[in-house]
């Protein structure tokens, strides 16, 4: 610990140093977090007080006077309280000294991580993004498999589309149906296809993104030469990622603008691109994922992230929007982010239980959202729980009610 400072001041920004000394301990984050409503003691509070006693001077001073110095158990439990955290940002939405807690949460682990304090699961997957450019371990080839023969899709476009990971290698369906949506309405579209890697969500939330620099530079490189203005994204995570995290390493704006795809559906929509057939009458509740909503609200505006998949659902006959309790910028995290879902996928699962548990008291057919990967935790916790419930993309369900 002689190395704290320096250390330090490498992962926060002067902003965060003061943020630290900001919790007034009101307990509105304890209330709001998804964790701690899943029985672990691991809310925002108690983790900056932990902060403050491993590592500010007039802390470790007072503990030393009084003969208690922080043990390693302190420090454990510290570290491993921030890789039990979904990095939903609920806690900032009700923090009364507006800290911006998620990054506050990735700074620390990026600190953490260097004084040694690094979780095995997260370590194997970070480690599996930086070698193979996927948390999933495929190839070049097998990222590619999902494009149907035959698709047009140009090498440069002025519109580009960004699949991620989760949708090339796992999800399959959501690809296809973006293809099927693309072609539809008559959009040309360029993708980096085979060369496309991962957005590096996992790693930035968990403190290991520098040794990833270059692959993101690359991508961000190889789409300025494609032509590409405007970057559809497919996946929440990926949209925050290139959103907030890819300017940080590009050093300043990037020259695309990156888009939710639920955005661009809407004015498909709008334009008559896009005509929906009579479908039967169907509740769907909307899922805000938390990386491309609350935490997204303020750089791409509310309408952007809460309005535009809600207005797409509405324009499809015969579906009938229902809204959890919680909604927009208060909605309860699925459970699966912060590497969550690889650290701990017990906790992610008991989260998103708690969702499946509302919608199926909501005499709802189907969970819809915009991030592949809390579809995939909501469908693992729905399989779980025996739910019949449907999880679906909206770009899905829009292509499947769409007149072909």
């Amino acid at each position: 610990m002689d190395r704290f400072s320096e250390i330090r001041s490498r992962w926060f920004s002067p902003l965060q140093m003061l943020e630290l000394d900001a919790c007034t301990r009101c307990r509105e984050c304890v209330d709001a977090c998804p964790v701690v409503r899943a029985g672990l003691p691991d809310g925002a509070m108690e983790r900056i007080a932990g902060w403050r006693r491993l590592g500010t001077p007039s802390s470790r001073l007072i503990l030393k006077l009084v003969k208690t110095p922080s043990s390693e158990l302190d420090r454990v439990a510290l570290f491993s309280s921030l890789f039990r955290c979904t990095s939903c940002g609920a806690c900032a939405v009700v923090c009364e000294s507006g800290i911006a807690c998620a990054p506050l949460w990735e700074s620390m682990m990026g600190a953490g991580r260097e004084m040694g304090f690094a979780d095995a699961a997260i370590e194997q997957i970070a480690g599996t993004v930086v070698q193979d450019r996927n948390p999933f371990g495929g190839s070049d080839g097998e990222r590619g498999a999902w494009i149907p023969a035959g698709a047009r899709i140009a090498d440069v476009a002025p519109i580009g589309l960004f699949v991620g990971c989760t949708t090339a290698f796992r999800q399959p369906e959501l690809g296809q149906a973006a293809l099927r949506i693309l072609e539809r309405s008559g959009t040309g579209f360029c993708m980096l296809g085979e060369t496309e890697s991962c957005c590096g969500s996992i790693l930035f939330r968990t403190g290991s993104w520098t040794e990833y620099r270059e692959t993101v530079l690359a991508m961000i490189e190889d789409l300025r030469a494609r032509g590409v203005q405007t970057l559809l994204v497919l996946c929440a995570g990926c949209l925050k990622t290139i959103a907030l995290d890819w300017p940080r390493v590009y050093g300043g704006e990037l020259p695309f603008r990156p888009v939710p795809f639920a955005v661009f559906l809407r004015d498909l929509i709008q334009e008559k691109k896009l005509r929906f057939g009579a479908g039967e009458a169907l509740r769907v509740a909307y899922h805000d994922p938390c990386h491309g909503g609350r935490q997204l609200m303020h750089r791409l505006g509310r309408d952007w992230v809460f309005e535009a998949p809600r207005e797409v659902l509405a324009a499809i006959p015969g579906l009938e929007v229902v809204e959890f309790a919680r909604n927009r910028e208060h909605q309860v995290c699925c459970g699966a982010g912060g590497g969550v879902k690889a650290g701990d996928p017990d906790l992610a699962l008991r989260i998103a239980r708690e969702k499946v548990a509302a919608v199926d008291g909501m005499d709802a057919a189907i969970i819809a959202s915009t991030c592949p990967f809390c579809r995939r935790n909501l469908d693992d916790a729905r399989e779980r729980a025996g739910s019949s419930v449907e999880v679906l993309d909206v770009v899905q369900l829009a292509d499947r009610m769409m007149v072909r």
